[in-house]
């Protein structure tokens, strides 16, 4: 993809964020678009920092050690797939957030394998509002507890939530997900920084309805970088 394409692209995101925080009376400021650049090679991930986009977001710990160390520029790389607790170590110097701190034993991992960092890795506990089998995160009744774990943390910074939306569910089945994880930050909001509380949810097919319910982080892919090639 060429740059020009991309900053196209991005602009029309943005032109679409900013409508849907208008219908709700939000600001467009306050939505942060997480562009996802699973199973791209480097050199695209490069072309959306070089366009100005500054938080990448990855799912798997293998794609960040191959591409993380390669970056040129200023950018914040975004966790947002399930971390395996063998795989801690491999990635904690490499990131920035992870988006997907789903049990007390996670973060135990992390700050044992974080010990010489000298910075705290911002975390959002992941949450499976929408009660899939296969799906990861924890469920809504442990949320608070590894909230305030996290919040605790010698190595973690108490950011926020994520969630996924169901797939291929209705708008009304979507919305519920989203607004379970609105509901649930409302126990967390003493826990996070002054900024606010973060609720990242939303991606690429639903994250208008993720917006009007409250999201301040979207991750997108698709629609700015094309299908991926996902054999990658």
């Amino acid at each position: 993809m060429n740059a020009q394409t991309l900053i196209s692209r991005y602009g029309e995101l943005k032109e679409r964020v900013a409508q849907a925080c208008i219908e709700v009376g939000r600001m467009p400021d306050d939505v942060r678009i997480i562009v996802v650049t699973k199973t791209h090679p480097v050199e695209t991930v490069q072309s959306v920092i070089d366009a100005g986009i500054k938080d990448i977001g990855e799912n798997r710990v293998q794609e960040i050690e191959a591409k993380a160390p390669l970056l040129r520029g200023e950018f914040e790389m975004h966790l947002i797939g399930h971390l395996q607790t063998n795989k801690v170590n491999k990635v904690v110097s490499l990131i920035q957030w992870i988006q997907s701190v789903d049990s007390i034993r996670l973060v135990e991992k992390i700050e044992n394998a974080s010990a010489g960092l000298d910075r705290k890795i911002k975390a959002l506990v992941q949450v499976n509002t929408s009660n899939e089998a296969t799906k990861s995160g924890c469920s809504e009744h442990e949320c608070l507890a590894i909230a305030e774990r996290v919040a605790q943390s010698r190595s973690l910074q108490f950011r926020g939530l994520m969630t996924i939306g169901p797939l291929d569910a209705s708008e009304a089945d979507t919305r519920k997900a989203f607004s379970a994880l609105r509901i649930l930050s409302e126990q967390c909001v003493s826990l996070a920084p002054a900024s606010g509380i973060e609720l990242s949810m939303g991606m690429s097919s639903d994250f208008e309805w993720a917006i009007s319910e409250g999201a301040t982080m979207i991750r997108v892919g698709s629609l700015l970088l094309g299908q991926r090639d996902m054999a990658g």
